[in-house]
């Protein structure tokens, strides 16, 4: 089985998809932290090649990860804009669906994010909430790490009942 998480920046990708595998002794694959480990910083390579300089690399890395097995795969947040990715994504996709007023509190002094220099959150939802909601298996409104992971394991476990995916 496998899982990839998609949300917009600060949804908690990483963080509930960290805990989501410790549970289910799944591995855990960030996309954005084997694309720095293989290319180097996420804002240098934005501002040195451009998005769609690393839209390409991001691709490239999502198909590279269609092997695994038992895994839960956190993607960057711009993962959605090519609708090609959704071809890499042979598993479980889980939309994390955060409140906009939790975003930015958690995205408060964070320049990590080179779209985030440049756009609003509400910008971005709105440019990808539709996008996200046509990769999605399912939504998960998370606020709570551990009720998101329940809400998680419990959706998964009532689809595959109803052969749902």
């Amino acid at each position: 089985m496998k899982y990839y998480l998609i949300g917009l920046p600060g949804s908690g990708k990483s963080t509930i998809g960290r805990e989501l595998a410790h549970e289910l002794n799944f591995k855990f694959v960030d996309t954005d932290r084997l694309i720095e480990k293989k290319y180097g910083n996420i804002s240098k390579i934005f501002n040195e090649h451009g998005e769609s300089y690393f839209r390409d690399i991001e691709t490239e890395t999502l198909k590279g990860l269609m092997d695994l097995d038992d895994v839960v795969i956190s993607c960057g947040g711009g993962i959605v804009e090519r609708e090609i990715n959704k071809e890499y994504m042979n598993g479980i996709v889980v939309y994390l669906d955060a409140s906009l007023k939790e975003i930015n509190s958690r995205l408060t002094n964070d320049s990590s994010r080179p779209l985030m220099a440049t756009n609003s959150v509400m910008d971005l939802y709105k440019r990808r909430h539709q996008k996200y909601d046509s990769f999605k298996s399912f939504r998960i409104k998370n606020q709570i790490i551990s009720k998101a992971i329940k809400d998680i394991k419990k959706e998964t476990l009532k689809r595959c009942k109803k052969n749902k995916f």
